[in-house]
């Protein structure tokens, strides 16, 4: 496996390496440690001789290669299987990164989250969100580093789709700490209008019409089609050693498995991702965007290469 750790030295890239340890990954890796500089850091402070950095891009670029080296130490040390390195780059982040992955080809990719405020600003301002988007790889965003002395909870979202199916495969075939625990998440949105959205005489109305009757046997095929895949999905993941448990909830997805891992206090929530098309939709629609915005703990975007 091969891991891409996107690291600017500020604490929220410092919790995304904390995170690999509860990230399930194996004990053979190859990772690399990325971190670019660019124009809108502080010069880099240096004691040489007058004239060594005489460009100011050559301070600031050394200061990368000092941050990517620590970062590279700190992950050797808690991966002692893995071959880490560490690489500088100058330039334009997003873009920088974009085109490491491409040539690299990592089958993940790691980067920190700001947190969860308004415009959820993630790590390099919209670094993040651009890696999300565009690469053609998993993405993990770390939002916190995680709590000691805490089982690892892991929450998957589900849909029964093909891209929901890969993220299932992916969670079975990692190797997690002893005591993991997994939850099987699926959503149901229903067709049929809330009471609370109709008049009570139209309500009535509309629910002896034979338009009602066929929403609401949609209704009922869906439910069907998700109570399956959940079963089939807790089963996979029982056949590879988690304890799981699953759950079924009305409502809207993109605010829905947010909540959830909030009340089952996941470390982790994971969701697929339907590919790289024109407008770069996520599993159910813009769900994946939305958790990764709004989840209180990690993300793990999985997208088949």
């Amino acid at each position: 496996m091969r891991i891409l750790i996107a690291y600017d030295g500020s604490k929220y890239a410092d919790a995304a390496v904390d995170d690999l340890q509860g990230a399930g990954l194996p004990r053979q890796c190859e990772a690399t440690v990325v971190c670019v500089a660019h124009q809108g850091w502080p010069d880099a402070k240096h004691t040489g001789p007058r004239g060594e950095f005489e460009n100011p891009w050559k301070a600031t670029l050394k200061e990368a290669e000092a941050m990517a080296e620590s970062a590279r130490s700190r992950i050797q040390s808690l991966f002692p299987g893995w071959t880490v390195s560490s690489e500088p780059l100058w330039g334009e982040t997003a873009k920088l990164l974009l085109k490491t992955i491409s040539v690299w080809k990592p089958d993940l990719v790691v980067v920190g989250s700001h947190g969860r405020s308004a415009p959820s600003r993630l790590i390099l301002g919209s670094v993040s969100s651009e890696i999300l988007h565009h690469a053609p790889c998993s993405v993990r965003i770390v939002r916190k580093p995680p709590k000691p002395n805490i089982p690892v909870r892991i929450l998957v979202a589900t849909d029964g789709s093909g891209p929901a199916q890969e993220c299932i495969d992916v969670v079975a075939r990692r190797s997690w700490p002893e005591n993991t625990e997994a939850r099987v998440l699926a959503v149901m949105q229903s067709l049929v209008p809330m009471p609370t959205t109709v008049p009570a005489l139209e309500g009535h109305t509309f629910a002896s019409e034979e338009a009602y009757r066929v929403i609401e046997q949609a209704d009922e095929q869906q439910r069907a089609r998700l109570h399956e895949a959940v079963e089939t999905a807790a089963e996979r993941l029982q056949r590879a050693g988690l304890s799981v448990s699953t759950v079924t909830i009305d409502g809207d997805a993109r605010h829905e498995v947010s909540a959830e891992a909030e009340r089952w206090q996941a470390t982790c929530v994971f969701v697929g991702a339907r590919g790289l098309g024109a407008i770069d939709r996520l599993l159910l629609g813009s769900v994946s965007t939305a958790v990764v915005a709004h989840a209180p703990c990690a993300v793990e975007v999985i997208r088949h290469k």
